[in-house]
């Protein structure tokens, strides 16, 4: 094998490797560590976060970024505890749902038509979104004590957790939109280079939209499955899902330039998520450590995306069928 194509196979499967020296570190130091119950725990810890990092893989795929679905979990928590306890549970899902759709459509808007920065959008809907779930519960957490909701939130499939079934489903989902639909095939191209995409027809104002609804989607999802698991809406649930999501679709190779990532990168990101901070609990690190650790391995991964980001340079945009040649050889890794 050349020299070339080792540098290759290490490159594509960098964070496999990443994510072999820790577990074989904590295989070593932390006891209980490398046993079924533990991996299985594992699993359940970045389950909910995991159904929104795939949603944000298509969305930075996309060149967008969504600062709001820390508050809209919250949000979506507490409408579904409090709908489900004074009316039923398919209107407060039916609900919860459409909030997040509805969310995801006005940050689209913002940023397609308005064209505001995603930046400063979502900065500002997670504000308001904030700010109405501390007005509508006042502060307070609400409880819903459903035996029902809490066995399903918490339950088991053929020895599968429920909520790490929902996990794979938005694994497999991703992986087949970005890999195999018209759809995905114009989210790289979009985030590849913007210019490039709408020279040959794409309609972008129409899929940025797109990658915000999805997001809003995924987020009231994991929402619905937080409160049946907690039997409780709370404001201050996912106030670490941003950085959370971010780090482990980052750290899974995905490019905060657009255009570069796949669904396979942040199953793996999210896992080595998951297996470091498991690890770190089992060896009784302070959870501010934790947070500096995690934070100091985000810039480390977003510094070596930043140097090896790469893009087509404007000067080199042609028109007729050079067009067509341009947007298939955008950066794409699925």
């Amino acid at each position: 094998m050349k020299r070339a194509d080792i540098s290759r196979l290490v490159k594509d499967n960098i964070i496999i490797i990443a994510l072999a020296l820790p577990v074989i570190l904590l295989t070593m130091t932390a006891s209980g560590f490398m046993t079924v119950s533990n991996i299985k725990n594992i699993f359940i810890q970045i389950s909910l976060y995991g159904i929104v990092a795939f949603a944000m893989t298509i969305s930075i795929i996309g060149g967008e970024f969504d600062l709001s679905v820390s508050s809209l979990l919250g949000v979506v928590t507490i409408l579904f505890t409090d709908i489900a306890k004074r009316v039923n549970v398919p209107v407060a899902i039916l609900v919860c749902v459409s909030a997040g759709i509805v969310v995801g459509l006005i940050n689209g808007f913002m940023v397609s038509k308005l064209k505001i920065n995603a930046f400063v959008a979502t900065l500002a809907m997670m504000l308001m979104l904030k700010g109405f779930a501390l007005t509508y519960t006042n502060g307070r957490p609400i409880n819903f004590p459903n035996p029902a909701l809490n066995a399903f939130g918490n339950g088991d499939f053929l020895g599968m957790p429920n909520i790490t079934l929902f996990f794979l489903g938005a694994f497999l989902i991703t992986w087949y939109v970005l890999r195999n639909t018209k759809f995905g095939r114009n989210v790289y191209a979009a985030g590849g280079n913007l210019v490039v995409a709408k020279m040959v027809g794409i309609n972008v104002d129409f899929y940025k939209t797109m990658l915000f609804v999805i997001l809003g989607f995924a987020t009231s999802v994991a929402g619905v499955l937080m409160a049946m698991r907690l039997s409780s809406g709370n404001t201050l649930f996912g106030g670490d899902l941003t950085m959370s999501v971010v780090a482990g679709v980052v750290i899974g190779g995905t490019s905060l330039s657009g255009g570069r990532g796949s669904a396979v990168k942040t199953f793996w990101g999210m896992l080595f998520i998951g297996v470091l901070f498991n690890g770190l609990q089992r060896l009784a690190v302070q959870a501010n450590w934790q947070d500096v650790i995690k934070g100091s391995i985000l810039i480390v991964v977003v510094s070596v995306d930043a140097i090896l980001a790469q893009k087509i340079p404007l000067s080199q945009i042609t028109t007729g069928r050079k067009r067509k040649e341009q947007i298939s050889a955008l950066p794409r890794d699925v």
